[in-house]
């Protein structure tokens, strides 16, 4: 069951208390839009970063303090990081992968070949083309339904900077959906 706004302040203290079932509905009621946030950078393993940034979460949880808005950046900051991390470890040891890999790792891995993909897919795929600052900052206010001052934080912007990019990663898009014919 999602948490309702009216609602987070309790759920989230009787997490912070220890109640399982607490979490489990702030997990299960963030950990969707989290995981389709993390799977916008196609080499990165999204469930293990989530998972990743679900520990670091629980190691913290207690010291936290805020509104639902804060609990979002929080996490999504927290992902962040771990997403970077894990791309310097990378790029530290680069591994050799085949065509194949790659092939995989882009068509959503663990997926049966006739899979076909769902809105969330087709949307990170869609980010996926556009240019790095516009994909993060739309998916930040999309996907993690965060504010333009949020973002900019996150970020190390300013907030016309997260603005003008929003503008222009929302307009590239509906410009290749217009001409693909996508009315939906």
């Amino acid at each position: 069951m999602p948490v309702a706004r009216e609602e987070f302040a309790e759920v989230l203290a009787r997490a912070q208390a220890g109640d399982e079932e607490a979490f489990s509905r702030l997990w299960l009621d963030l950990n969707p839009r989290l995981v389709r946030y993390l799977r916008m950078e196609p080499a990165h393993n999204a469930e293990d970063l989530a998972a990743e940034t679900w520990v670091s979460v629980v190691k913290g949880l207690k010291r936290f303090r805020g509104d639902e808005t804060a609990w979002h950046a929080w996490v999504f900051t927290t992902a962040r990081r771990r997403a970077l991390d894990d791309a310097r470890r990378r790029s530290r040891r680069p591994q050799t992968t085949g065509p194949e890999r790659l092939d995989r790792l882009v068509a959503a891995p663990d997926l049966p070949p006739d899979h076909e993909p769902d809105g969330a897919e087709e949307a990170l795929h869609l980010l996926s083309a556009l240019p790095p600052l516009q994909a993060q900052v739309v998916a930040l206010r999309v996907l993690a339904d965060l504010p333009v001052d949020t973002v900019a934080a996150m970020l190390g912007r300013s907030p016309g900077a997260v603005r003008v990019a929003a503008h222009r990663g929302l307009r590239t898009l509906a410009a290749r959906l217009s001409r693909e014919g996508v009315t939906r």
